[in-house]
């Protein structure tokens, strides 16, 4: 069960089916308050001015670029303070991810990379020098490092992430508070309110069955 200290660090971002179905198009909801007892939750991307964070991290593994990952991106651009804040952007490295399905068909991380800031450089023109893309190769990447004179000042306040990776947040939380000495991070959590999202698994597959049928 939850705890009261980990519900008082997430802010839940809801879809709305409208929103999801549009966007889906392009890959072959808005947001909705919805109340709920254990948590805060936010009717973003448009966050309170008063809500934003001075340093921002994010990451995934970003295969494909498919409307969770826009999603995840667009809503941690959002929580930058437009003035002075920061985003980090961790892109996970090709040697963790072997053992995922269909692990041959996920782009190399160099082309990830690539992809991550393509999108944000259009989305966010004028946040461009304050946005870094950097490989993670752990669990719980710079976040999850202590500070120390190698430019790894981890002064992040804020981590954005999906509700599928919600639990590694809290895990991470403990972490910093009971190894590292720091302050828990703001977790902003999108959740999907339907089921049917296309994840990067099924478009491998897809992209797997393609192939398949070109070479019959």
């Amino acid at each position: 069960s939850k705890t009261e200290a980990e519900t008082q660090h997430v802010v839940y971002f809801e879809d709305d089916d409208d929103d999801y179905d549009n966007d889906q198009q392009e890959d072959s909801n808005n947001k909705d308050f919805l109340e709920q007892d254990d948590a805060e939750l936010l009717g973003g991307p448009r966050i309170p001015y008063e809500s934003l964070f001075q340093s921002v991290a994010v990451g995934g593994t970003f295969d494909g670029m498919h409307y969770g990952h826009r999603k995840l991106l667009t809503l941690a651009i959002s929580s930058v303070n437009p003035v002075n804040g920061k985003l980090l952007i961790g892109v996970t490295a090709d040697e963790m991810l072997g053992k995922k399905t269909y692990a041959s068909l996920i782009p190399t991380l160099q082309q990830r990379m690539v992809a991550v800031k393509d999108f944000c450089g259009r989305l966010a023109p004028g946040l461009k020098n304050r946005i870094r893309v950097t490989p993670i190769d752990d669990a719980y990447g710079p976040p999850g490092r202590r500070p120390d004179d190698n430019n790894n000042q981890n002064d992040f306040d804020a981590l954005v992430l999906s509700h599928e990776t919600l639990q590694t947040g809290h895990a991470l939380n403990t972490f910093r508070t009971e190894r590292l000495g720091l302050s828990p991070l703001k977790l902003l959590c999108t959740r999907r309110t339907e089921v049917n999202g296309m994840s990067s698994t099924a478009l491998r597959r897809m992209r797997n069955e393609l192939q398949d049928q070109a070479e019959t």
